[in-house]
């Protein structure tokens, strides 16, 4: 039988993206995982990580591996919720806004998990982009990008996501390279926003930054179509890294304008100051900042 320990440092590591960063986040001496997790492949009679002096990466197998180690973990949280919840029952109704652009597939499978690990809470889950009332329209968390306008709102930073301009060779051959930023007012751009964003991007970082116009192709709120649309040869599209890793490692989308890096989209959990902070709403909030993450971690890791 697998050692249990074993397989929680294993997912330790692939959340991490790393042992060094696992060690820092359990607290553990990096070699000592190292040994757990060589232990555990060696039980398995597989290989679960790809390792060299600069990359790790999940193989086939230690991916399927991680999804049944996630499960266990859940488990173990839901058995260490049911003890917590004699004291402290975590119970009640959640609506919570989220936005359009957020993968409708990750967001009902967090979603599912949690209801697992807190069978008392009730979940009204709306996806909108509509600038909602937390208080007038009833909600308990809205999901938010940056930056926020200063409100009596709190605002918990979730997680950060790089920006990325790209483009597809095809696009490219036939429209030419913008080399610089002021080249990309002569280029097509898919835009992901709402019906209220324009046609701009932030290039730069600091007293390098510069807001640049490109000719709108496409607006749409999804970032999967955009990425296709991108894929299809219609224009330049600002998407993060994570959501268009495998296409630039395989080629089939082209990194632009690398030496003007920008500023990381932030994505926060904004709730009312009248209500505090609910055990709900902090349960939530929690458990939607390390799944998500972790989540991140098996795609960015996947071979």
């Amino acid at each position: 039988m697998p050692d249990l320990n074993g397989m929680m440092l294993f997912a330790a590591v692939v959340r991490a993206k790393g042992f060094s960063q696992a060690a820092r986040n359990t607290g553990m001496p990096k070699s000592t995982i190292s040994r757990k997790v060589a232990q555990l492949e060696e039980q398995l009679g597989v290989r679960l990580l790809q390792r060299d002096t600069r990359n790790l990466s999940l193989t086939q197998v230690g991916a399927l591996f991680y999804q049944h180690c996630n499960s266990i973990s859940d488990e173990i949280e839901a058995a260490k919720a049911t003890i917590e919840n004699t004291h402290n029952d975590v119970s009640g109704s959640l609506r919570i806004a989220i936005p359009v652009s957020f993968s409708q597939e990750l967001i009902a499978s967090l979603c599912s998990s949690f209801m697992r690990l807190y069978p008392n809470v009730d979940l009204d889950v709306q996806f909108t982009d509509n600038d909602v009332g937390l208080v007038g329209e009833g909600y308990d968390i809205a999901i938010k990008y940056g930056p926020l306008q200063s409100s009596d709102l709190i605002a918990r930073l979730l997680f950060e996501r790089q920006p990325i301009l790209v483009a597809s060779p095809g696009y490219l051959k036939a429209n030419g390279t913008p080399a610089t930023p002021q080249d990309l007012k002569e280029h097509s751009g898919i835009l992901l926003g709402t019906s209220r964003s324009a046609p701009i991007w932030p290039l730069g970082k600091g007293d390098r930054k510069t807001m640049v116009n490109f000719k709108r192709k496409v607006r749409v709120n999804s970032a999967i179509m955009v990425k296709q649309l991108v894929l299809d040869d219609f224009g330049i599209a600002m998407l993060s890294n994570s959501v268009c890793k495998n296409e630039l490692a395989g080629g089939s989308l082209v990194p632009l304008l690398q030496e003007w890096p920008m500023e990381p989209f932030k994505v926060y959990g904004v709730y009312s100051s009248r209500r505090q902070l609910a055990t709900n709403i902090s349960v939530f909030l929690d458990f939607f900042t390390k799944r998500f993450n972790s989540h991140e971690s098996l795609q960015s890791l996947l071979m």
